[in-house]
């Protein structure tokens, strides 16, 4: 679980490369269209798009993050899980629906193909991609 979460992290940081989300995400907080727990996030947290998740032992997850600080996730195994997300301590945090408890991860600097590495508070490292498409498409070559 906390890999998935690792790897949702990864996503949600690798969409900070996407300024308009960002606007977006900014402006509909200023509406009171969607609330903040803890720390305002920063644009990176609230970019939608999708991610694939790259763990260290080759697994690879996708997920999407939503408008609204909300994500979907496929698991390498094929497990779809979703939540929410928030900014706590200068880290994205990741709870899952029906699971007690959330996940935070330590974002590394965004690199120029947009990718970037995240690192899981049990320190579990994953890196996140910007990939094509949405959840159904994900890993279609």
């Amino acid at each position: 679980m906390k890999k998935i979460i690792a790897v949702a992290a990864v996503l949600a940081l690798s969409a900070c490369a996407q300024e308009e989300a960002a606007d977006a995400g900014d402006e509909m907080a200023a509406e009171g269209e969607i609330e903040f727990a803890g720390e305002e996030p920063g644009f990176e947290a609230v970019a939608p798009g999708t991610y694939e998740v790259e763990h260290a032992n080759g697994d690879i997850d996708n997920i999407t993050i939503h408008p609204g600080m909300t994500f979907s996730r496929i698991a390498a195994d094929g497990e779809a899980t979703g939540g929410t997300i928030f900014m706590q301590d200068g880290k994205t945090c990741f709870v899952v629906e029906g699971v007690e408890g959330h996940n935070c991860f330590v974002d590394g600097p965004v690199q120029e193909d947009g990718s970037m590495q995240t690192t899981a508070d049990d320190g579990d490292v994953a890196t996140v991609r910007p990939i094509e498409g949405d959840l159904a498409t994900a890993g279609e070559a």
